[in-house]
C-alpha cells in the first residue's frame, strides 16, 4: 500500500515541476525586466533639460485642430527613426546606447520639433519582454527630459504579436503622454492611428509648410507577427484625408493671402503658397522608393530623366533590399496631382540612408538609431544618425543626413564603431 502511494506521489511530483519552473522562471524575467525598465528610467531622469534659445511654442489652432508653430524664421526639424527601446533584461546595454545618441543629438542640434518616424518600441521575445507600455514609459520619458516638442508615426514592431498594449491602446498612452508630445490620434473613421498634421503658420497667417503625419500600419492581414514580411500600405481612405487636407490648408491660405494688407507680401505669398506646401513622415517606404533606386542602378548609377540622386546609398544586403508595402497605394500618385507635397520622410530599412527626387519629389530614408535589431548593427556607424530638416519662411526646405559619429556630437566614452560600405557587395552584384 505505501509503495502505491509512492507510485501516485511521482506523477504529482512531476506536474508540480512542470508547472513551478515556467512560473519561477515567469518571475524571474518579470522581475529582471523591472530592473532593467528602472535603470532606463534612472539614466533619462538624470539627463539635464536642454537650453534652448529663441524658443518656439506650437499651440493648437482652431481653425486645422492641429498643432501649429507660429514664426517668420526658419523651423529646424529633426527626424528620428528606428530607436528600438526594449526596456527588458536583453535589452539594457542597448538602451543605454540609444538613449545617449538621442541625448546627444537632441542637445547638439535643438530642434524645434523632433518628428519620430517609427520603431521607437520593441515588444518582442529578443528584448525579453512584450511590455511596450514600459518602452512608451521610457522614450516619453526621454523626450520630457529633454523638453524638445516630438510627433510620432507607428511603425511596424511596437504592437507586433503579443505586446501588452495593441495600437489603439498604445495611441490612446501615447496622445497627451507628456507636455511636449504633439501626437493625435487623428479621426475615429480613418484608418490607423495617428494621421494628423504640425503646421508651420507665419505671422500674416500663412501656413508656410505643413508636415502631414501618416499611419503606414505594420503588416498585412494574416502575417500579424511579420514572419512573411509581407508589410501593409497607405490605405484608400487615408489617401482621401490626405487630399482633403491639402484642399482645406490651400482654401485657408487662399484666405490669409487675401487679407494680407501688404501688396508685396501678398504677391509673394500668392508665387508660393497659393497651393500650401507640404511635406509627408511614416515609416514604411512607397515603392516608388525602389523604382528610384532601380532607376538609377539600371542606368549604371546615373541620373535618369525621373530620377536624381542627392546623397547616401542602399545598405540592406538581403533582397529585395527596399522593404515597402506589398501591396498598391496611389499616394505618390495623389502627391503628384495635387501638387502640394515636395519630400516625403520614411524609416524601417536602418541602413539604406539614401535620397533621390523622384518625378519632382523628394524621397529620403532617415538615417536610423538602431543598436538592437540587426545582426551587429552595434558595432557599425555609417547608418547611425538623424536627418536634419530645414523649413524656410520662403516655403523651402533643405535636409540634410547627419552621422552621429560627426565631432559635433562628440562626448566622452563614445563607442568604437566600424564605417561600414554601404553596400559594396550588392553593387559589385549589380555591376
Amino acid at each position: 500500500m505505501a509503495k502505491q502511494k509512492k507510485k501516485m506521489r511521482l506523477p504529482l511530483k512531476i506536474l508540480l515541476w512542470v508547472l513551478c519552473v515556467p512560473l519561477a522562471l515567469a518571475a524571474l524575467i518579470a522581475g529582471a525586466n523591472t530592473v532593467c525598465t528602472a535603470l532606463d528610467m534612472k539614466q533619462v531622469n538624470a539627463i539635464e533639460p536642454v537650453r534652448f534659445e529663441n524658443r518656439l511654442t506650437p499651440q493648437l489652432d482652431d481653425a486645422t485642430g492641429c498643432y501649429t508653430f507660429t514664426t517668420d524664421r526658419e523651423l529646424k526639424v529633426m527626424q528620428l527613426s528606428d530607436i528600438h527601446l526594449g526596456a527588458g533584461f536583453l535589452t539594457r546595454s542597448n538602451d543605454k546606447q540609444v538613449i545617449k545618441t538621442v541625448e546627444t543629438m537632441v542637445r547638439t542640434e535643438k530642434p524645434d520639433l523632433v518628428i519620430v518616424t517609427g520603431d521607437a518600441f520593441f515588444p518582442v521575445p529578443r528584448s525579453g519582454t512584450f511590455n511596450n507600455a514600459n518602452e512608451l514609459k521610457v522614450f516619453a520619458g526621454l523626450m520630457n527630459r529633454l523638453g524638445v516638442y516630438w510627433a510620432y508615426t507607428f511603425g511596424n514592431h511596437e504592437y507586433q504579436g503579443m505586446a501588452y498594449l495593441d495600437e489603439n491602446a498604445l495611441a490612446e498612452r501615447l496622445e497627451g503622454c507628456s507636455e511636449y508630445c504633439l501626437f493625435q490620434r487623428g479621426s475615429n473613421n480613418l484608418s490607423g492611428e495617428g494621421n494628423y498634421a504640425v503646421n508651420v503658420k507665419n505671422s500674416d497667417g500663412v501656413i508656410t509648410r505643413s508636415l502631414i503625419m501618416l499611419d503606414s500600419h505594420a503588416y498585412r492581414e494574416g502575417d500579424r507577427w511579420g514572419l512573411s514580411e509581407e508589410y501593409d500600405n497607405i490605405h484608400p481612405d487615408q489617401i482621401e484625408w490626405y487630399k482633403n487636407l491639402v484642399n482645406n490648408f490651400t482654401e485657408l491660405n487662399k484666405q490669409a493671402i487675401a487679407a494680407t494688407a501688404d501688396l508685396s507680401k501678398r504677391s509673394a505669398y500668392s508665387k508660393n503658397f497659393s497651393i500650401v506646401k507640404s511635406s509627408l513622415f511614416f515609416h514604411i517606404p512607397l515603392r516608388e522608393y525602389k523604382t528610384a533606386w532601380e532607376n538609377y542602378k539600371n542606368n549604371g548609377y546615373r541620373d535618369t530623366a525621373d530620377t536624381h540622386y542627392i546623397y547616401g546609398w542602399m545598405g540592406e544586403e538581403k533582397a529585395p533590399y527596399i522593404y515597402c508595402g506589398s501591396g498598391e497605394d496611389d499616394l505618390f500618385e495623389a502627391a503628384l496631382e495635387y501638387g502640394s507635397t515636395d519630400s516625403i520622410f520614411c524609416g524601417h530599412d536602418h541602413t539604406n540612408n539614401f535620397s533621390f527626387e523622384y518625378r519632382g519629389i523628394r524621397l529620403t530614408y532617415s538615417l536610423s538609431c538602431d543598436c538592437l535589431v540587426y545582426k551587429n548593427i552595434k558595432h557599425l556607424g555609417s547608418q547611425r544618425g538623424c536627418t536634419l530638416l530645414t523649413c524656410g519662411a520662403d516655403g523651402g526646405i533643405t535636409i540634410s543626413p547627419e552621422n552621429y559619429y560627426q565631432d559635433k556630437y562628440d562626448f566622452d566614452g563614445k563607442e568604437e564603431v566600424t564605417f561600414q560600405t554601404l553596400n559594396l557587395e550588392q553593387k559589385e552584384a549589380y555591376n
